[in-house]
């Protein structure tokens, strides 16, 4: 609701956007949701891509449809030796001790991690090397080093969910356990040759990258959908008069609902000075102080007591209130020059369909 004073043109309507503070409090239900959903998600993705790491392909203790546990375990059955490593250094820890002609080094390394230039003349990992599913070409180091080599075009032929499937049981037998020992060997990034450190792409998981773009797209969509304003909120004049008492009382009350006291003496003592400053011929403008001298001027009060009252005191409970607005009402009163009337005349009743004016000379609210 606005208030005028009389013979003043209405002030431009007040915006009554809410704040951030306000929307956060608004929409805090909503925010608190989105973060559960998002962190479930989140939650959700690493646990499949648990799973997914823990059982890569060809995986030699991996009983999932792509391990190799299966291979591994018919070649132990028929006598041959199977050692796994993950490094260079312990597959040759391996080979130790073993004659060349008894050691099959099976190396399997989908992400390109080993040069074979690296073992091309190795003389700590001898014997047959067999290469499962490389790059057309990557074995050309290891036959101009004079190695024995075989290659194996198809790992899928390997894994445990495919390896009963035609003459794959047979065939990985017979190339496996020709010789008494088998070192299953997959590299890791320890074994990269480029001589530089991994990068971030190296080390993230493959579902890393769609779950930010993920977050990104859901942030993006949470700012459209929480940050558009259709236009800010304005006071509008309803058509009809409303008393001032009515708007003093709406206002009292909820002062007195929220234990508002300090609010209350302050809308008191704004309406004071203000009064006071057009009396006393200081202008609307003039500061608190300048208007508590020139009170204390006129009326005789001590300063100290007319800033205390104006300005300083702050009331504890609702008497304090109700005396510090008795003292503001006799300052005032103090200082207004203007006789008192002497008539005795009834005064007229006001118009309820006016706007009726309030004791402090502004004209009725409107909502």
């Amino acid at each position: 609701m606005t208030a005028t004073s009389a013979g003043r043109a209405p002030a431009a309507a007040e915006v009554l956007s809410p704040s951030l503070g306000q929307r956060a409090r608004a929409g805090r239900g909503w925010l608190v949701g989105a973060a559960v959903i998002f962190v479930a998600a989140i939650l959700a993705l690493l646990l499949v891509g648990q799973s997914t790491q823990q059982s890569p392909p060809l995986d030699p203790s991996s009983s999932t449809p792509s391990g190799a546990k299966a291979l591994l375990n018919v070649l132990r059955a028929h006598g041959v030796e199977v050692r796994s490593a993950s490094t260079l250094g312990a597959a040759e820890r391996a080979t130790a001790g073993a004659s060349p002609d008894d050691v099959t080094v099976a190396i399997y390394d989908p992400s390109g991690y080993l040069s074979l230039k690296r073992i091309a003349h190795d003389a700590k990992l001898p014997g047959r090397i067999v290469l499962i599913a490389p790059v057309p070409g990557v074995e050309q180091p290891l036959l101009e080093a004079g190695r024995d080599v075989r290659i194996v075009s198809a790992a899928t032929a390997l894994e445990n969910g495919s390896i009963l499937h035609g003459d794959n049981a047979g065939n990985a037998v017979r190339l496996f356990g020709a010789r008494s020992r088998l070192v299953w060997y997959t590299p890791t990034i320890a074994d990269s040759s480029a001589g530089t450190p991994a990068t971030i792409a190296d080390l993230t998981p493959g579902w890393v990258t769609p779950l930010v773009v993920l977050g990104g797209l859901t942030a993006v969509v949470a700012a459209v959908w929480r940050g558009r304003r259709f236009g800010p909120l304005v006071v509008e004049d309803l058509p009809v008069a409303v008393r001032a008492s009515e708007a003093l009382d709406g206002r009292a009350r909820l002062y007195q609902r929220s234990d508002a006291r300090l609010h209350a003496l302050d809308a008191l003592r704004m309406g004071a000075v203000g009064r006071l400053a057009k009396r006393l011929g200081l202008g609307p403008g003039a500061p608190v102080l300048t208007v508590c001298a020139a009170v204390a001027a006129q009326t005789g009060i001590d300063p100290r007591e007319v800033r205390a009252v104006l300005l300083e005191a702050s009331p504890r409970n609702d008497r304090d209130l109700l005396d510090l607005a008795q003292r503001v009402r006799a300052i005032e009163g103090a200082a207004d020059p203007r006789p008192v009337p002497t008539s005795t005349a009834p005064a007229p009743q006001p118009d309820t369909a006016r706007t009726a004016p309030d004791p402090e000379g502004n004209q009725g609210h409107r909502r």
